[in-house]
């Protein structure tokens, strides 16, 4: 059975035909409609004459859960150090300080974690910041990822820039 498709020796059309010179063995398909071709040539002119894009269906919200499900994290609490300018040692985070951080690839391999953005979450989520990263501290993950950062912040103070 061939599922209501005409097997091969029937004239069913070869999936590998060129589209554009109707070569044999194409080895590429148009990203925009799915149509074989077999050269850059082929795809050029396919595209120029009658490439057609198909219709991508409308996505669909995912019907299962996903496997590894990140915590939405909790409104913030206003906290005091917030409201100040600078902190106790009349230091604050300048422009500078936040994009070698947020740049550091070194810091974003450590932010696919999830177990590590939920530390972070939690601990920006309770009131009680201080003794969460008190108690964040304790895990060597934790800790390793925090001198990632204080390492950047230093890297970029010592800068010119």
């Amino acid at each position: 059975d061939w599922g209501g498709a005409p097997p091969p020796s029937m004239g069913a059309p070869d999936r590998t035909e060129c589209v554009t010179c109707k070569a044999k063995g194409s080895k590429y398909k148009c990203p925009a409609c799915r149509l074989p071709y077999c050269s850059v040539a082929c795809c050029r002119e396919h595209k120029e004459n009658s490439c057609a894009p198909k219709k991508e269906p409308e996505e669909k919200p995912p019907t299962e859960e996903p496997s590894v499900k990140t915590e939405a994290p909790a409104p913030r609490p206003k906290r005091s150090f917030e409201e100040d300018a600078e902190d106790e040692d009349g230091a604050r985070l300048r422009r500078k300080h936040l994009v070698a951080v947020a740049t550091s690839e070194e810091i974003r391999e450590c932010l696919k974690d999830e177990r590590l953005v939920n530390t972070v979450a939690r601990i920006d989520s309770t009131a009680r910041a201080e003794q969460a990263l008190d108690a964040a501290c304790e895990d060597p993950a934790f800790r390793e990822f925090t001198e990632k950062i204080l390492n950047r912040l230093e890297e970029a103070s010592s800068s010119k820039k």
